[in-house]
């Protein structure tokens, strides 16, 4: 961590003329009284994004350094702290970088760091394996290297010849939609992405019976994908850990088939972003058109933007298992910090033209807000007939009060909203390749109110997908 802040400081000043403009020069007195704690106005990309995988970085290495799942997070929370607190002592102290840093890095960097000890598992000959260790699982690789360890030693080998014990399940998956709704007519958009769940828990959907307790972070889901269209691309990022709870399985074998179910209640860390040009909606780009109002800073933007840190919240899983198949069912309801666009604010910068609000709204087109999120996703295997469906559903409260540059404001105005995403597939799976195509019906809806203004954007999307697990 100390190398990590070392080489970051070096960075910081040899880029001086870049940084020079966020330079408040707080005295030292206003860092420890919290009157140099604010919220920054950088973009999405930096604070929903950036802050996050550094987080994870730091997260990924503590674990791998034998670290508990809280021990890593104070070791995060820690080296974020230290560059804001005292790195960075020209600028005052962002919260939401305090925030997201470690927040934030804990679900992307607990999915890696697990990763990382699967991955260590492979064959020492490979050189796929080699690589893919030290790209993708580069903290246990380096600690063991450091720590002079022989390779673990492995029991039993999966179908992708590493340790059976971590359980795992990877996912491919390339699709194209036509969206309508958006008042620009029908379009293309392609997309394509990767996703995984890595779960620690010994004996996790095997045929075994057994009920306990857990609370190292066992179950981690990620996924990352990207989408593009004649107007743009995009890039969506989710994490999940379930930190804690209490799983139960009833799982037996027979006939060459596992049968029976398991369940599992707990407390989980999410993270979600979504940022994307690669969508055009009438009722934005008409929002965006409308007269300026007279602040210097102010500059409109047309991008889908939401990311959210979802604070411990309950987590609940199902999961039944037979000859006839499967079905799967996940929720989380959990209370949310998040960054997320406000088309709204638009019209009202237009209808009062000589006020400055909020910068990070003038500048970057989305607030910071509080509020709460929900997820619920469900799928299930008859035969050879897949079925997938996805709800999540977030609303947010905007900050007030604590804007980087709140004495220039002639009103703090208050902003709300909320967005919902859905999907749904129908496909086929050949009995004898883990190949999915599926017909997919999904929809996307941004609502923003600013000042008595409301605006809404959505639109339906209907494609086609191949999915291939392994």
């Amino acid at each position: 961590m100390g190398l990590g802040l070392g080489l970051g400081l070096g960075g910081y000043w040899i880029l001086k003329k870049e940084n020079v403009t966020d330079w408040d020069s707080p005295k030292i007195a206003e860092r420890f009284s919290g009157a140099a704690w604010t919220f920054d106005n950088n973009g999405m990309a930096v604070n929903f994004l950036g802050h996050p995988l550094t987080g994870a970085l730091s997260y990924d290495f503590a674990r791998a350094s034998h670290q508990s799942v809280v021990g890593a997070f104070g070791y995060s929370f820690l080296t974020s702290f230290l560059w804001e607190l005292v790195i960075e002592f020209k600028e005052k102290i962002s919260i939401s970088d305090v925030i997201m840093t470690p927040g934030g890095g804990l679900p992307i960097g607990e999915f890696f760091y697990k990763l990382g000890l699967y991955l260590d598992t492979g064959d020492a000959r490979s050189g796929t394996v080699q690589v893919s260790r030290w790209l993708l699982g580069t903290g246990v690789a380096l600690d063991r290297k450091l720590d002079g360890r022989a390779a673990p030693r492995v029991i039993a080998r999966d179908g992708l010849g590493l340790s059976a014990e971590i359980w795992h399940e990877f996912a491919l998956r390339y699709g194209v939609s036509a969206i309508d709704g958006t008042g620009q007519g029908t379009y293309a958009r392609y997309f394509g992405g990767a996703s995984g769940r890595l779960v620690t828990l010994r004996g996790y959907g095997l045929p075994q019976s057994f009920a306990r307790g857990f609370y190292g972070g066992e179950i981690s889901d990620f996924s990352v994908s990207s989408e593009a269209s004649r107007y743009g691309v995009g890039l969506m990022v989710d994490a999940d850990t379930v930190l804690g709870g209490y799983y139960v399985q009833h799982i037996e074998r027979v006939d060459h088939v596992n049968r029976g179910a398991s369940a599992l209640l707990g407390t989980s860390v999410g993270y979600t972003y979504l940022r994307s040009a690669a969508n055009r909606y009438a009722t934005v780009e008409h929002a965006i058109s409308l007269p300026r109002p007279e602040v210097p800073n102010h500059v409109p933007n047309h991008h889908e933007q939401y990311s959210a840190l979802n604070l411990p919240g309950i987590a609940f899983d199902f999961r039944a298992v037979g000859g006839w198949g499967s079905v799967e069912v996940s929720s989380r309801v959990a209370p949310s910090f998040a960054g997320l666009e406000a088309t709204a604010f638009y019209d009202w910068a237009s209808a009062n033209p000589e006020e400055q609000t909020k910068h990070i709204l003038h500048e970057r087109g989305y607030f910071y807000g509080w509020g709460g999120a929900a997820d619920l996703r469900a799928r299930a295997s008859l035969g050879a007939v897949r079925f997938g469906l996805e709800v999540r559903y977030a609303a947010y409260s905007s900050q007030e009060g604590r804007d980087r540059h709140q004495q220039a404001l002639t009103i703090d105005q208050h902003a709300s909203g909320d967005v919902l995403r859905c999907a749904g597939s129908l496909g086929i799976a050949p009995a004898s390749a883990p190949l999915s195509v599926a017909l997919d019906l999904g929809l996307r809806r941004f609502h923003s109110k600013v000042g008595g203004f409301e605006r809404t954007a959505g639109s339906l999307e209907r494609g086609v997908s191949a999915t291939w697990f392994f």
